[in-house]
């Protein structure tokens, strides 16, 4: 049952894009957020299975949405949900339609070295490695691995 009823609210979510997400709907993913299961800093498969269908909410999420809230949630159950091959390819598929700027770099890098890399990706990450904020951005996210992935970026 659990299973339909994350299907059912995929589908509905899924067709909707971001000015179609209303602010009752983000409101829920936060409260949502806030309550799901976490082990260590990460947030356990159970929390990422109940937020899987709220992909497209989180994607709707602007920088006005969540400027009162810690940012390393909504990182932390992107990292979780990553690792779902339909939840990537969502990503791929909806990348333009992701609002927050950090969350949109975050998905980027970790889109770029997956099966659901995309040009619009490559384009994004090198327009971001042009930007002296946005690479520092993505060298903080990405720690040690940024040279090398720096230079993946613009030698593809």
């Amino acid at each position: 049952m659990l299973i339909l009823n994350l299907l059912a609210a995929l589908v509905i979510f899924a067709g909707q894009g971001a000015n179609q997400v209303s602010d009752a709907q983000k409101t829920e993913f936060i409260d949502l957020l806030k309550s799901l299961p976490t082990r260590g800093e990460s947030y356990t498969d159970e929390a990422v299975d109940k937020a899987g269908p709220y992909l497209p909410v989180l994607f709707a999420l602007t920088q006005k949405d969540i400027e009162n809230y810690d940012l390393y949630p909504f990182l932390a159950i992107s990292r979780g949900l990553c690792n779902h091959s339909e939840h990537r390819t969502y990503a791929a598929q909806n990348f333009a339609k992701i609002q927050h700027r950090e969350l949109k770099l975050f998905w980027a890098a970790i889109l770029f070295d997956s099966d659901a890399k995309s040009p619009e990706i490559k384009r994004f990450l090198r327009d971001a490695l042009e930007s002296k904020e946005e690479a520092k951005l993505l060298a903080e996210m990405l720690g040690p691995d940024f040279d090398s992935f720096q230079k993946r970026i613009r030698s593809k």
